[in-house]
């Protein structure tokens, strides 16, 4: 049931082409649910809003982006409205056809803008919307004169590069960033940036289907449907709650029954049992690794690190520091090809670091590999703090789906949750019991380090 209503938010109604003063706006008002409306209430930089489908989210953002632009331009003003997602690869893929209904809905800013077949303008000439993706497009935004506004649909998976890039390109005095998107991972950018460490001047709020007072009998259907036949699922697509599992997830039922049979809590450092490390190396993109101790046929992942833009002393020293004993450190097989640069191997520089002894994992198909991660984790038990970015990324880890054939790939798809898995993989692909262990620790005076 529907607990909240929409409400009449007035804003300032200019009826022609010349800038007005305060005295002589007359007041005229759209319709927006609740919690949005608070949204636009007040001077804020940020406004961000988070939920579930159906919410009315996208609907009222777009209808906020023509007022806001009405009230601009009935101002005097003059610059673009700039509404961007992650990926466009054509105004298909874009807010437009949501903004030019929104427009259409509203007979004072249908009088205010003229839509043609590719633009959205004002008629005065003051106001004009730009459409973007900022997967390939950032460093075009960047060149734009005057974006007054930049909404950003869609906005969970952005990277935070991304994010670095644009922010600065919206930069005129009272210009404003708005957000939208449905949460997926507490470790994407977005969920990062926004909501669990929120910028300053930002405005935050979360919306669902039951707050919308126009939620439309056809998707209470759906989502009737979704809670008896897909559980799992349900409070991601409908509540707004991070996903759990993904399509084509390669290990959603082991990290599910790793999840329901409580392994997955506190799995604290045992001093007496050596520490393997398994890694998983990038040129110039994130380095992983995951810590693991071996007991009978118990594996203990007790810890993970992940970095980028780094040198390999500085993962040496992240070892050292953690003052574990270690045993042995996996590392895949092309750590044996030498840089041209310096001439060595990046297994010779991290001996040379002090990171010994080094095992080198087979090199298998990936699909070997991730049949070696399947077997291994009805074993494992996870430290649900530490490893947190690790489980997030095992339950993440998914093969590419080819949209023109609508399948999947034969391999996984490389983002965020790569590399951690990729460091699982080797461990499980490269661990070999070494016996007699001395139990002697990483060297504290690690050669190369400052």
């Amino acid at each position: 049931m529907m607990t909240d209503e929409s409400v009449d938010t007035e804003f300032e109604e200019i009826p022609d082409n010349k800038a007005k003063t305060d005295e002589e706006l007359e007041p005229v008002s759209v319709k927006l649910p609740k919690k949005m409306a608070w949204l636009f209430k007040g001077k804020y930089r940020y406004r961000v809003a988070y939920g579930g489908r159906g919410s009315g989210k996208t609907r009222t953002f777009a209808l906020m982006t023509a007022v806001r632009g009405y009230q601009l331009g009935s101002r005097g003003e003059s610059g673009t409205i700039l509404c961007a997602r992650e990926f466009m690869n054509s105004l298909a893929d874009s807010s437009f056809e949501e903004v030019k209904g929104a427009i259409m809905s509203v007979d004072w800013l249908e009088n205010y803008y003229e839509i043609g077949q590719n633009y959205i303008r004002s008629k005065d000439g003051r106001i004009s919307y730009a459409f973007a993706g900022l997967r390939r497009n950032l460093d075009s935004i960047k060149s734009k004169a005057r974006l007054l506004l930049c909404w950003v649909d869609e906005a969970e998976t952005v990277s935070e590069m991304a994010w670095a890039k644009l922010l600065p390109s919206v930069r005129e005095e009272g210009s404003e960033i708005w957000v939208s998107y449905n949460p997926e991972s507490k470790l994407s950018a977005t969920h990062l940036r926004f909501r669990a460490d929120p910028p300053e001047n930002c405005k935050l709020v979360e919306i669902n289907w039951r707050d919308n007072p126009w939620f439309p009998d056809v998707l209470d259907v759906e989502r009737l449907n979704d809670f008896e036949k897909r559980p799992d699922s349900y409070d991601w697509i409908w509540e707004g709650a991070f996903l759990t599992h993904h399509d084509g997830a390669y290990y959603v039922i082991e990290m599910r029954d790793a999840r329901d049979d409580g392994r997955i809590g506190t799995v604290p450092y045992d001093p007496r049992l050596p520490v393997v490390t398994a890694w998983d190396l990038g040129i110039g993109d994130s380095t992983a690794i995951t810590f693991a101790q071996y007991i009978g046929a118990e594996v203990r992942i007790i810890d993970f690190y992940e970095n980028s833009g780094v040198g390999l002393d500085h993962y040496a020293r992240v070892l050292q520091d953690k003052g574990y004993r270690y045993d042995q450190h996996i590392l895949p097989h092309d750590v044996r090809v030498k840089e041209l640069g310096s001439g060595k191997s990046r297994y010779e520089t991290l001996q040379s670091l002090g990171v010994n002894p080094i095992t080198i994992a087979p090199q298998l198909q990936v699909d070997d590999g991730i049949q070696a991660v399947r077997s291994m984790l009805p074993l494992c038990w996870f430290d649900a703090e530490k490893c947190d970015h690790l489980i997030e990324a095992l339950r993440a880890y998914h093969r590419e789906y080819d949209d023109q054939r609508m399948t999947w790939k034969g391999r996984p798809e490389h983002d965020w949750s790569s590399h951690p898995a990729d460091s699982f993989r080797y461990l499980a692909v490269g661990y070999r019991e070494r016996s007699g262990w001395s139990g002697g620790a990483l060297k504290r005076n690690l050669a190369g380090i400052a």
